[in-house]
């Protein structure tokens, strides 16, 4: 979110999924891909299509590729990649490296955050995946505006062992960067419109254009967000999931603790750890109650302490609630007990 510090161990907004390895490798832009001038990527396409967004810096996190061995690349190459990919018609200019102070321009950080292969126990070939965050950067006259995105997309592997494996982490890749560079344009886009657009956008059918709108609202602190967020929590993608509840975190959505507890139904003691700190990070009497049964009577230990911990938060940061703790019983779950 806009100008907020990177988030600590045990910080709800840690639910976005995205992990931290150090400062990026800044690569020099090639000059083939250096624009003639500001003014031309300013210019409106053909049609009613918005001008593209000016891109005055792109950077690769040397220590993710280090650690992606597979693909066998290096910053440079990596670099080139997604610069290619930023072209108008992708809604993306280069901008002149001369150029300053360019109105709207953003810098790109690439990360790979994982890459894996996923063994198929039937004896079909195994696949290669791969996770990809990319970060956003612009200036505005509110401060630093971020926008982080993460996708993950996996390869069938072809041949043999090792050139197969690397030929499948390339391709994925080809498709996170693909995708990532589309989300990235409709997020920005999305940035540029006012709440009466984005209020209609939470209707689109593009489940990516609803995406786009309810991260702008939730950066602009516009609880309207709320709604579309408590419904994505019902989704099947984890990502999305988080994603949902680390924005409900930000807007400090009481009054969607109760869908928080419904989704903690049958969830592993990882996952529940997280939603204990974020329904420490929202505060109020359910949350609060809901915590204390959990710190009272989870059979998992290491659930028990974060539910102690959560409360602790609730209560030095004046996010508990009016009254004493009650616990929670039959109501969370069959048989009386909220996990």
């Amino acid at each position: 979110m806009a100008g907020s510090p990177r988030p600590g161990r045990g910080d709800p907004r840690r639910l976005s999924g995205r992990r931290s390895r150090g400062p990026g490798l800044l690569v020099r832009l090639p000059p083939v891909l250096r624009t003639a001038s500001v003014a031309a990527g300013l210019v409106l396409l053909a049609g009613c299509k918005p001008p593209p967004h000016p891109v005055e810096r792109v950077e690769v996190v040397a220590a993710s590729l280090a650690e992606a061995q597979v693909l066998a690349l290096t910053p440079m190459q990596a670099q080139t990649e997604l610069s290619t990919r930023l072209v108008p018609d992708r809604g993306f200019q280069l901008v002149d490296p001369g150029a300053r102070g360019v109105d709207g321009a953003v810098r790109l950080t690439l990360e790979l955050d994982a890459v894996q292969e996923q063994v198929n126990a039937s004896g079909m070939p195994g696949i290669e995946e791969v996770t990809a965050s990319l970060g956003i950067r612009r200036s505005t006259g509110d401060g630093v505006e971020r926008i982080t995105l993460q996708v993950i997309r996996s390869q069938p592997v072809e041949g043999d062992a090792l050139e197969g494996r690397q030929e499948a982490a390339r391709r994925a890749l080809d498709l996170a960067l693909d995708r990532l560079v589309k989300e990235a344009r409709v997020h920005l886009d999305a940035r540029r419109r006012d709440d009466g657009r984005l209020m209609k956008d939470l209707r689109a059918r593009d489940p990516l254009v609803r995406d786009a709108a309810t991260s702008a609202l939730v950066a602009r602190r516009n609880r309207a967000a709320i709604p579309a967020l408590v419904e994505r929590l019902r989704g099947d993608d984890p990502l999305e999931v988080r994603r949902a509840i680390g924005g409900l975190v930000e807007l400090q959505a009481r009054e969607a603790v109760p869908e928080l507890i419904e989704i903690s139904r049958g969830k592993d003691p990882g996952f529940l750890r997280e939603l204990v700190y974020a329904l420490g990070a929202i505060g109020g009497d359910e949350a609060q109650a809901y915590l204390y049964t959990m710190s009272q009577g989870h059979d998992q230990p290491a659930v028990r302490d974060a539910a102690r911990q959560a409360l602790e938060e609730m209560e030095r940061h004046g996010r508990r609630g009016s009254q004493e703790p009650t616990p929670r019983n039959a109501s969370l779950a069959p048989g009386g007990h909220p996990w």
